[in-house]
């Protein structure tokens, strides 16, 4: 049980890098695939620098610093992001398998960063 409560938040930190770099890799794709469209080059420089590197380098710090602080901060930024993508479904009237998968996903991601609490249990 503690081997996994050390891999669960070092695990998401991992996910959020592959998102991170994915996004760095193949913006357009990444774009499309949370139905954005960048419209001069300036759009695709965004995606790679604010989905791309900036992911990666948030799970490289987690990964470098193991500090249950820079694990908390990106759990509960995870789990605000999946309320608010929930809320932002039912109010913008966009219900979709896509979205319904972001909220799971995030509140996963965030899940499991804020397993690295029980380090200090």
């Amino acid at each position: 049980m503690e081997t996994s409560i050390q891999i669960a938040p070092n695990l998401a930190a991992v996910l959020l890098m592959l998102l991170g770099g994915a996004a760095l890799l193949f913006p357009k794709t990444m774009a499309a695939f949370v139905g954005l469209s960048p419209i001069a080059p300036v759009g695709v420089s965004e995606i790679r620098s604010t989905l791309g590197s900036f992911f990666l380098g948030l799970g490289a710090a987690c990964l470098w610093l193991q500090s249950t602080d820079a694990f908390t901060v990106l759990g509960v930024a995870s789990l605000v992001a999946a309320a608010v993508r929930l809320i932002s479904s039912i109010v913008d009237r966009s219900v979709t398998l896509k979205n319904i998968g972001g909220v799971v996903a995030e509140a996963c991601l965030g899940a499991l960063f804020l397993l690295s609490w029980m380090w200090q249990a």
